[in-house]
């Protein structure tokens, strides 16, 4: 072989392994590309698909009437047979269950075995853990008192939101002893009641403990815990107060779209991702939320681009309450995502903030009661793009805060509760000299005057010193953050 031809056969084995080592790495972005794409629907439609299936109403149903079976053939303790019933009257909204369910539960109220729940601790678990952390946190969190005792028999306010709290009082303290002076106000915190944190209080006092619903179609289904429990058609998000917010003039706002929701997946971010790929690129979109567990903001972030989103999207984590209601008074609308739900508060501030509201059609949410044409829209995802950019060129027709104030202030809940607590006090032949101090929800409750605090400041110390019950103060929310992540490594270290 001449020179020229090895050299030209040389050349043609160089360019063949060039043009291979091309094709290779096209070959390779074009695998990695299908596979990121795979993992991407995979995941897309694993969400959507696993709520379908756990918000499903026939799985939903069956998955209750098995507890309800077990609560009804166990023979094994009275503490497994009514964790069973409870679980499956947390579940199940089929008449016919619930009043079999009401004539097995009577006996864990009312009868012989009402101390069985407190006794034996049922559902206690789950509150031991990350979520409640009962055995390490004593202190009452997102608590207020509201009314101090008087003399002849007239009881205090103590209002104590959130399952984890009652639980927390229930573990460490003498419950019926505080029941005795106070009457306890509380809020449920999810879509589903979890009615085992309410059991334990059967038999502890002779008055009921007062519960507001997270949506107004649990307000009938609650009465099956009576007379232990009285449930109030009073929502978390009833609280907010409007003259917190200071809403900017229409024309002057920046934020297009705003979502207020923490950042864990049953927010269902991915919705709102879906729609904006289809919608303009210059749109300005912000999402605040807070971190939460298995889910912080660069899961958010990739999440979003994953869907294809085109805008530059601004997220904000762990804002202080007055940077989110500056957020909320310079949107033009705001949008909700969530399927299953408690009351979400961020519906009412958005409201308050002059800012309309975008809800999913097949919400469970106790504050799509607020949702009219006065204050926002139901959408569907099917054409939600469409449905989003028609709301935001139509969103200056809408006049949310005057529809709030007219129905949902802080003022006329704080009356509501009043009135609701004096009368039972007056029907059960209790004294009622001195109404309770109105409050708000800014992240945790509050004295709407500034004054109530510093009045009743001796009857919080006096609680404290006859019960031993603290309510810890609520310092802010990244100042509560950095307190938390100080507790939990106290807590690694005892148990280490």
């Amino acid at each position: 072989m001449s020179t020229q031809d090895l050299q030209s056969t040389n050349l043609e084995q160089t360019l063949h392994a060039g043009s291979w080592k091309i094709r290779t790495v096209w070959i390779s972005r074009i695998v990695l590309f299908i596979w990121a794409w795979l993992k991407t629907f995979c995941r897309r439609l694993s969400t959507d698909w696993w709520e379908r299936f756990t918000d499903n109403v026939f799985v939903v149903e069956l998955v209750a009437h098995l507890h309800f079976m077990r609560g009804l053939l166990s023979r094994g303790s009275d503490a497994l047979r009514l964790e069973a019933l409870l679980m499956a009257c947390r579940l199940t909204k089929v008449p016919f269950s619930r009043r079999r369910l009401q004539t097995q539960l009577q006996p864990f109220l009312t009868g012989a075995k009402k101390d069985v729940s407190f006794k034996q601790r049922v559902g206690w678990q789950r509150y031991y853990g990350e979520f409640g952390r009962i055995g390490i946190q004593k202190a009452l969190t997102t608590s207020l008192l509201l009314k101090a005792p008087g003399a002849g028999g007239e009881k205090g306010v103590l209002y104590c939101s959130f399952e984890y709290n009652w639980m927390r009082l229930i573990a460490n303290y003498d419950a019926a002893a505080v029941l005795k002076d106070y009457y306890l106000v509380g809020a449920s915190s999810g879509a589903r009641n979890d009615y085992a944190s309410m059991t334990s209080f059967a038999g502890l006092d002779r008055d009921p403990v007062f519960i507001g619903v997270s949506n107004l179609a649990d307000f009938k289904p609650l009465q099956i815990l009576r007379p232990v429990i009285e449930p109030l058609p009073i929502l978390a998000s009833d609280w907010t107060n409007p003259d917190l917010f200071s809403p900017k003039p229409h024309r002057e706002r920046t934020i297009d779209i705003l979502m207020v929701a923490a950042w864990p997946s049953l927010k269902r971010h991915w919705l709102l991702f879906e729609a904006l790929r289809d919608m303009p690129r210059n749109l300005r979109v912000v999402l605040v939320g807070r971190n939460g567990k298995g889910r912080t903001e660069p899961e958010v972030r990739a999440e979003a681009r994953s869907h294809g989103v085109r805008q530059n999207l601004e997220l904000h984590t762990n804002l202080e309450i007055d940077e989110v209601y500056a957020l909320q008074c310079d949107a033009r609308i705001s949008a909700i995502c969530t399927r299953l739900e408690g009351s979400c508060v961020a519906v009412a501030e958005s409201l308050f903030a002059g800012t309309p509201v975008a809800m999913m059609e097949e919400a469970y949410i106790g504050s799509k009661a607020y949702i009219n044409h006065r204050t926002g829209v139901l959408v569907r995802r099917r054409g939600l793009a469409r449905q989003l950019q028609k709301f935001l060129d139509e969103s200056e027709r809408y006049n949310p805060r005057e529809w709030a104030i007219e129905n949902i202030s802080c003022f006329q809940t704080s009356e509501k509760l009043n009135e609701i607590l004096r009368t039972w006090s007056l029907k059960t032949n209790r004294p009622w000299t001195t109404n309770i101090a109105p409050m708000c929800w800014r992240y945790v409750p509050a004295y709407v005057r500034q004054d109530d605090k510093l009045r009743l400041a001796p009857a919080v110390e006096e609680l404290r010193l006859k019960h031993g019950v603290i309510l810890e103060e609520f310092p802010g929310e990244r100042a509560a953050k950095a307190r938390e992540l100080a507790q939990l490594q106290v807590a690694a270290k005892m148990a280490s």
